[in-house]
């Protein structure tokens, strides 16, 4: 039955169309790796990161064996020691939606959020609110080392001036910097949208199913294939 199945030439959508066969053949390796580290006394990764480390190998793999390719620019691991906020928004017909997601040294899924916006005056304001709700999720998890991330220029510019702004979402930029200011470890930067899939993919799927969630050390199963992707080193030409 594997035979047939390895054989079929099949495809995971649902994990960038890596085909099933590469999956297997790399999960039943990998699992027979982290085996051999558990019986020699070697640490093993959780369930969900090997989940995704066996997502990775494969997918670049797969990337390999194509003709053109190149070293891909997205996201990029936080220094040792530092937590990687990154914080992304949707808007639409004065809805909005928020998507979080927070990422170990190692590229280890710590923990996610989504929030459903039911009235939101514009982008900014929806960009404003999934900045505190990054802030208050690492807060949540006690960290206050760590790069915040967001692909919105103008909530670092408003931050870089001391949360000051003129737009209606004044009095949330007004919280977020109350927060950000007692901590003098944490960094903000701006980040390409390539490096923000994965933050981009929960807030669309917020504002698709209009839910709010949140996720501690087990990430959801729709965001698999970003995670992969992230951790991926070749992409198209």
């Amino acid at each position: 039955m594997i035979e047939a199945v390895i054989n079929s030439g099949r495809k995971v959508p649902s994990l960038n169309n890596v085909g099933l066969a590469e999956l297997i053949l790399t999960g039943s390796w990998y699992i027979w790796w982290e085996r051999r580290c558990f019986t020699h006394g070697e640490p093993i990764q959780t369930a969900s990161r090997s989940a995704m480390s066996i997502a990775a190998l494969s997918y670049n793999y797969m990337r390999a064996q194509t003709k053109t390719m190149k070293v891909r620019r997205g996201w990029m691991k936080p220094p040792e020691g530092k937590l990687k906020v990154n914080v992304d928004a949707s808007f639409a017909a004065g809805m909005g939606s928020t998507g979080v997601v927070i990422r170990d040294s190692g590229g280890g899924f710590i923990a996610a959020s989504v929030s459903f916006l039911p009235s939101v005056l514009d982008a900014t304001m929806a960009e404003a609110y999934a900045l505190k709700e990054g802030l208050c999720l690492v807060n949540q998890i006690g960290y206050s080392n760590f790069v915040l991330q967001s692909d919105c220029q103008e909530v670092i510019d408003i931050m870089n001036e001391e949360g000051f702004t003129a737009s209606a979402a004044a009095p949330i930029f007004e919280i977020c910097y109350d927060l950000w200011k007692d901590l003098p470890k944490a960094t903000m930067e701006h980040c390409d949208r390539e490096a923000n899939q994965v933050a981009h993919e929960l807030a669309r799927q917020a504002l698709q199913t209009k839910s709010s969630c949140t996720w501690v050390d087990s990430q959801p199963m729709f965001i698999t294939a970003f995670f992969a992707n992230d951790v991926t080193i070749l992409s198209d030409e």
